[in-house]
């Protein structure tokens, strides 16, 4: 069990000190072929930060994807401006406890089990007094990084997920890239945009889309 709180923890602190300067797309195809971001801070810091994870956290909190799934679409139906994805409102959604960067409370992080093979992953990353949006960024992140089949995470599949934002009013259209290879589906309500990204489910139903990340800027 420490072997597991220590990579939760780890896997938190990724989240928490990596940035996100990148565009939807270049999020979206990154997460295809590694799913793993670097992180920015010091050692000193990862240490001192983990050891606060570890206290605050002594067992590694478990979902299972269809949970995880309607608690996501519950909060993407509330959201209206960036105060909807603040640290107490994702805790709220989530019913997990979420961790601020102690150098930067505008990045906080939470995430948890739902298999052996994946876990799910939310950061925020709060927009600028300049204008800049805010953004969220919820995954399924494969924990062996080896393409492992997503059947135990997408009882909830995208097909579902377009249903319910259709009918929470948002608009969507498929986005390609070269070769009309699609790249990822747009959604848009007001302020609020998306970016999901979606995979087959297996080598067996690769036909069968499934989501793995959801970008959000409001």
């Amino acid at each position: 069990m420490n072997t597991i709180r220590k990579v939760f923890a780890s896997a938190l602190l990724t989240l928490l000190t990596t940035s996100c300067t990148q565009s939807p797309g270049a999020l979206t195809q990154r997460n295809s072929s590694s799913g793993t971001a670097s992180s920015s801070t010091s050692i000193a810091n990862k240490k001192s930060m983990e050891t606060n994870h570890q206290n605050a956290s002594p067992e590694v909190p478990q979902m299972n994807a269809e949970e995880v799934s309607k608690r996501m679409l519950d909060l993407i139906g509330k959201i209206k401006t960036a105060e909807d994805i603040s640290a107490k409102n994702l805790e709220i959604a989530t019913g997990l406890k979420v961790y601020v960067n102690a150098d930067n409370p505008g990045k906080y992080a939470t995430g948890a089990k739902i298999t052996d093979t994946w876990f799910f992953n939310i950061k925020v990353i709060s927009g600028s007094k300049d204008g800049k949006a805010s953004r969220l960024i919820f995954s399924f992140d494969d924990q062996t990084h080896s393409g492992a089949d997503m059947t135990s995470i997408c009882k909830v599949d995208f097909d579902a997920y377009k249903k319910r934002l259709t009918e929470l009013g948002f608009q969507s259209e498929p986005y390609y890239g070269e070769h009309n290879r699609l790249i990822y589906w747009n959604f848009s309500r007001g302020k609020v945009e998306l970016q999901i990204s979606i995979r087959g489910e297996s080598d067996e139903n690769v036909k069968h889309n499934c989501v793995s990340m959801i970008v959000i800027d409001v």
